[in-house]
């Protein structure tokens, strides 16, 4: 095979020796006996050059291969550069440092190293400890991150293995957790400590891990404790140290044979302490020999009726107060209704049998937000409605905010609960886990009408006339959404008649304020009318904040 130059690119141009002429080949091959003596030379040397330009074109091929594999080498070469390139122009490169340091503040959580053998090998991975991984995706945001101590301060240490005096620990310097004690500078520390074993040597000190943490409590703002193997005190030895910064505790799982020895240990030494969480089958046993916590102004616990009423006393400052609704102690004991001034936020968890109710204990004149959630689930009935009827009318509150879950009353007794609720401008009900007497029915909604009277509604005027959000979650699998529509037709009007100042002409006239948000799930339900619903998307793009959902399968 020849090689020859184009005249117009320059380029090879193949000649082959052998040019194929398949109709003369065929007339030979059928018109000829045998091969004559000249010809088997002939034969020869086309077959010899067929070889040739055989192996001409294969290499011509191989070269046309690694030229294409070149090129798409090249092509993706290119392309990942026009990728990068283009990230140049990305949205989040736009943003100052500023918004951006407060991106890292809102989606950086708690750190979390987990110690679970010694000597320490590996104790946390970037996917668990979301500073370290921020920090290493750029220049830009490892400075940004550096310079955010906030972020490198929330620590949380799970110990799972036992310490012995004798084994080695590892090299202190090669620890991420002591990483993060000097990258948060001074900044106060959230820590959160669980202890599936007792982290102490035999000489009773702290574990030298566990001592660097310990050696920064003045730097303590918010502490969580969980172990069933040791008490918080025991972490810091004969001295018992002071928390000049601590606001808030949460203490869970501590020994039930210890009655109040953390408090104990907190008592006039976290001066600041604002918000207490005790999650303890023991509760709180209040000795009113000691020194109140009087600066508290949130505690989660579960005291017994005497415990809480000597608790309220002794703390006027409370403004929001979470606890079980049946209080342990005597059956027969008669609670004295303790005023509680300042509360504002009361959250209680409900059980069927109520023996004890917290709400015999309280009068809470300043409430404005109050939370139901399950203690113990299913419940078939509630016995503390009775009870907490007595504190809704002795309390006379100006309630603003009513979050119903799991809690199984009727539909009438949750019309009679909403008369005395005249200031309710939020309303949440989820009727899950509940028997079908306990869950939200047609008849309720219908007394949600703004003007039309019910079954279980014989007055004209309007219950709950404030209400701005209505969020309800129905295990219903038929309801009749002309009613539920029609409610909220009844209590929507356009802005130009809700007024600019408050809506006040507007509610005269229409003897409700305008409903803002509704929002309405069918968990049980496979599909709704939905040109029924269609009204609900017009107010929607009017102002109103509207949902239906369903077909969720969660209760």
């Amino acid at each position: 095979m020849i090689m020859v130059l184009c005249t117009q690119c320059g380029g090879g141009i193949l000649r082959p020796r052998v040019s194929p002429d398949f109709p003369s080949l065929q007339t030979r091959l059928r018109s000829e006996l045998g091969p004559a003596p000249a010809q088997p030379e002939e034969v020869a040397s086309i077959l010899k050059n067929i070889e040739l330009d055989l192996q001409d074109y294969e290499a011509e091929i191989d070269q046309l291969e690694a030229r294409a594999l070149f090129l798409t080498t090249l092509k993706e070469r290119l392309s990942e550069y026009g990728h990068r390139a283009r990230t140049l122009l990305s949205p989040i490169r736009k943003l100052p440092d500023e918004l951006l340091c407060e991106i890292f503040d809102l989606c950086c959580g708690m750190n979390c190293f987990s110690i679970t053998e010694l000597p320490v090998s590996s104790v946390f991975s970037f996917r668990s400890a979301p500073a370290m991984s921020l920090s290493s995706v750029c220049s830009r945001w490892r400075k940004n991150a550096l310079a955010m101590p906030s972020i490198w301060s929330r620590i949380s240490l799970k110990w799972s293995t036992e310490v012995d005096d004798g084994s080695p620990w590892g090299d202190e310097g090669c620890l991420p957790l002591y990483l993060f004690m000097t990258r948060s500078v001074s900044r106060p520390l959230s820590v959160t400590l669980d202890f599936e074993t007792y982290p102490g040597l035999n000489d009773g000190q702290a574990h030298p891990i566990i001592a660097k943490l310990t050696h920064q409590i003045h730097r303590w703002q918010r502490l969580s404790f969980s172990s069933h193997r040791c008490l918080l005190d025991s972490l810091f030895g004969i001295d018992l140290p002071h928390f000049p910064l601590l606001e808030d505790v949460e203490l869970d799982n501590v020994p039930v044979d210890c009655p109040d020895p953390d408090l104990d240990f907190l008592r006039g030494k976290a001066p600041n302490l604002k918000r207490l969480m005790l999650i303890s089958e023991s509760g709180l046993h209040v000795n009113p020999s000691r020194r109140p916590l009087t600066q508290i102004t949130h505690i989660d616990f579960n005291p017994n009726l005497f415990h809480l009423e000597v608790f309220l006393e002794d703390n006027p400052n409370l403004a929001s107060l979470a606890l079980n609704e049946d209080a342990d102690g005597d059956p027969e004991y008669t609670a004295s209704p303790r005023t509680c001034a300042q509360m504002q936020a009361l959250t209680v968890r409900h059980e069927a049998n109520v023996r004890n109710s917290v709400f015999s204990a309280m009068r809470c004149p300043s409430l404005k937000s109050l939370h139901f959630e399950p203690f113990t689930l299913p419940l078939q009935s509630w016995g503390g409605y009775s009870s907490f009827m007595a504190f809704v009318q002795r309390s006379s509150f100006p309630l603003t905010t009513l979050s119903i879950k799991s809690l199984p009353l009727s539909d009438y007794n949750l019309v009679y609960l909403l008369h005395h609720l005249p200031t309710l401008v939020n309303l949440s009900i989820d009727d899950s886990m509940l028997p079908p007497g306990g869950r939200i029915t047609e008849e309720f909604i219908n007394s949600l009408h703004a003007y039309r009277m019910s079954s279980l509604r014989s007055n004209a005027s309007p219950i709950i006339p404030r209400l701005w959000s209505l969020i309800l979650s129905c295990g219903a699998s038929k309801f009749n959404d002309a009613l539920v529509v029609d409610m909220v037709k009844s209590r929507w009007f356009s802005g130009a008649q809700s007024g600019s100042s408050g809506g006040t002409k507007a509610s005269s006239a229409f003897q409700v304020d305008c409903l803002r948000e509704f929002t309405l799930k069918f968990r049980k339900r496979e599909q709704v009318h939905h040109s029924v619903y269609a009204t609900l998307e017009r107010l929607e793009k009017n102002g109103m904040r509207a949902m239906v959902l369903w077909g969720l399968h969660n209760s």
